[in-house]
């Protein structure tokens, strides 16, 4: 499980508009300390604004490039100030320093967006089985349900419970019984689509979302997956089966929460009459 899969990358569009935000108002921080230099007012330290801002948002190396701009603009300032009429190497030592400060500052803002983004990676991924977590689950979902509801899609979601799951874990212990949802797991990322998202919902339940798959095409897909699956429990020697409930929808549904209810009620619907089984239906909404 790639965890970078469900980290939000920044569109053209949405990158020209950070660009044209932080010019202005870096335009327009420069213009204030025109003006106030000449009333001996301080205004440089406004440049920290368009410093963290192109940081955060357009990375460490834009950052630097807006900071020796900020720097510049305070040098042209300073050298038409008459604070610095007669001594420019003032003004050239206050802008070194204001480099200086800003180049720090686009190294801690990029290390702390570096963080951030690892933190909301690792909530994304299941530190046992690799695959996607709940969250990101549901956000890869929503986007989904989007994007079908856009181009009038089919998008199939699929619940999978492991059945005498406890009785592993009670007669062979925790470890083996981590193995088990390890191997599990791989297998179904192993065995589905770059645009599928197998995730563990919780336990020894799994979740698994189609985009674009209609009833037939699920039903090969879940079968092949469960045949691959029974084979890997049975030569492991676990007494491990798989109750499954599918769920196309042919209209994209209100919420995520709705899809995953409803595969959820034919999973138990399965469990109820006699488990290791798969049952689907088709709904127009």
């Amino acid at each position: 499980m790639d965890a970078k899969r469900f980290h939000i990358v920044l569109t053209e569009p949405a990158k020209i508009v950070l660009i044209t935000i932080g010019t202005l108002a870096l335009l327009l921080i420069g213009a204030g300390d025109y003006f106030a230099s000449s009333s001996l007012l301080e205004f440089s330290f406004f440049f920290v604004l368009p410093v963290c801002f192109f940081t955060w948002f357009l990375g460490g190396k834009t950052g630097l490039s807006i900071s020796i701009l900020s720097a510049a603009i305070i040098l042209g300032v300073n050298l038409n100030s008459p604070v610095h009429e007669i001594k420019h190497h003032i003004a050239y030592w206050n802008s070194l320093v204001w480099l200086a400060f800003f180049s720090l500052l686009t190294f801690l803002i990029a290390r702390l967006k570096a963080l951030h983004i690892r933190e909301r990676e690792l909530a994304r991924v299941n530190d046992l089985t690799r695959v996607a977590s709940r969250v990101a689950f549901y956000e890869f979902a929503e986007a989904e349900i989007n994007r079908a509801r856009r181009f009038k899609l089919p998008t199939t979601l699929a619940y999978v419970d492991l059945d005498s799951f406890k009785e592993v874990n009670d007669r062979r212990g925790h470890a083996t019984g981590d193995r088990v949802l390890i191997t599990v797991a791989q297998l179904m990322q192993k065995n589905i689509r770059d645009t599928d998202v197998v995730a563990r919902m919780g336990g020894d339940e799994f979740a698994l979302i189609l985009p674009n798959t209609g009833k037939d095409a699920a039903r090969n897909v879940l079968q092949m997956l469960l045949a691959g699956l029974t084979r890997s429990m049975r030569q492991h020697r676990w007494p491990v089966t798989f109750s499954v409930g599918a769920v196309t929808f042919l209209a994209p549904p209100e919420s995520v929460h709705h899809m995953i209810e409803r595969a959820d009620q034919l999973m138990y619907s399965v469990k109820e009459s006699g488990k290791n089984n798969l049952q689907q239906e088709e709904r127009a909404a």
